[in-house]
């Protein structure tokens, strides 16, 4: 099978690299799928870059990676990405960031007929093509070449239960459940008693991400130690930037790490009895399934993708501030119901977000199956 990633920007080649310190959950997938794939044996290609690439070649991980993602300022990038689309002729086109290009995949799939074009839903909010630009100029614009993307897509794949909904009523005969990859697990759960920080936060500090809280949980539980990963937001003022870091240093019980590469934020959350996400909303957050994976359980502020939080008992999901502060309290420092909730949430990951798993929906997808609702992972 041949099958062809995009992936604008050069986050997904830096994963494919081993570099994962400043990169999002959907270049992450993107980069683990590909690297997955072409082990198994399939012809798998990356497309990416920012418009001035001149369809440059180079093996990452066993991966062809193409520089070639088109640019509208560029007009001769969008006549080339055409033309490397046409000379991989992939049975599978796979995107998951939004971009306004991927009307081209769609229009490409539907001139070949092996082709099929699967879409990624990687954030709650790109449900809504009228939410995912909504800082940025020409809002009517990015949003209307998104809409159009989304209506040529063959297949659109959904990370979580939830996401069914907000997808606009006339896509829904094309949604399919495709779980996010976890590619290892722990046989057995972190040993509680070998943990050094009650409560770490992992994500670049975006506003949505809202550290805030996080700060805000350390300075109420003072005899708890915490720890952040993650970089500052380079779109913010430096003089917010230095504020910010600042005040994480000002709390003595807070251990900023930086960024880190995945084996080391594996390790960190092996040391760790509870993962808190703030995020004001997220698709389905990498971190989760990492945490996960080790068997550490998950307090969260407010997202719960698809329930799955609440349903499979994986972790608490707080709601306030205050709420957030009491429950990681309680499962840092209640041992049994933190052994219980990670138990759990390692049978989880097995069962729901293994390469069987993934695999399994990819198969259906290139199957020729229509799709109402996903198959797993539904309340």
């Amino acid at each position: 099978m041949r099958c062809c990633f995009f992936s604008p920007g050069y986050k997904s080649l830096e994963v494919l690299s081993g570099d994962t310190r400043s990169t999002g959950g959907a270049e992450a997938q993107i980069a683990y799928l590909a690297a997955t794939l072409v082990h198994l044996g399939h012809d798998t290609s990356l497309i990416y870059g920012e418009g001035q690439g001149r369809a440059e070649q180079q093996k990452v991980a066993d991966v062809t990676c193409i520089n070639a993602a088109p640019l509208w300022r560029r007009p001769s990038s969008v006549m080339r990405f055409w033309q490397v689309l046409d000379s991989l002729s992939p049975d599978l086109l796979y995107a998951r960031l939004p971009s306004d290009f991927l009307w081209m995949m769609g229009l490409f799939a539907k001139y070949r007929q092996h082709t099929k074009f699967l879409y990624a839903i990687a954030d709650d909010r790109h449900c809504n093509p009228w939410q995912v630009y909504r800082d940025v100029p020409n809002t009517w614009f990015h949003g209307a070449a998104y809409a159009l993307g989304l209506r040529s897509a063959d297949v659109i794949a959904i990370q979580h239960g939830g996401q069914l909904s907000l997808v606009s009523e006339h896509l829904q005969k094309r949604l399919v459940h495709v779980p996010n990859l976890v590619r290892s697990f722990h046989e057995a759960p972190r040993v509680y008693e070998k943990t050094i920080y009650d409560g770490i936060w992992i994500a670049t500090m975006r506003p949505e991400k809202q550290v805030e809280e996080f700060l805000a949980l350390a300075q109420a539980n003072p005899d708890l130690r915490f720890a952040i990963v993650g970089g500052f937001f380079s779109d913010l003022s430096v003089e917010y930037n230095r504020a910010l870091e600042g005040r994480i240093r000002s709390l003595g019980n807070i251990e900023y790490l930086g960024p880190r590469r995945a084996p080391e934020v594996l390790d960190l959350l092996s040391q760790s009895k509870v993962l808190v996400n703030t995020s004001l909303a997220e698709g389905f957050p990498n971190t989760m399934l990492e945490a996960w994976s080790v068997g550490v359980p998950v307090v969260s502020l407010s997202v719960d993708p698809g329930g799955v939080i609440h349903r499979e008992k994986i972790g608490l999901v707080s709601g306030t501030s205050v709420d957030l502060q009491r429950d990681v309290r309680l499962l840092a420092c209640t041992e049994e119901l933190n052994r219980k909730l990670g138990d759990c949430g390692l049978n989880y990951v097995r069962r729901q977000h293994s390469l069987d798993a993934v695999l399994k929906a990819f198969a259906c997808v290139l199957s020729g199956s229509e799709f109402t609702s996903p198959a797993s992972d539904m309340p």
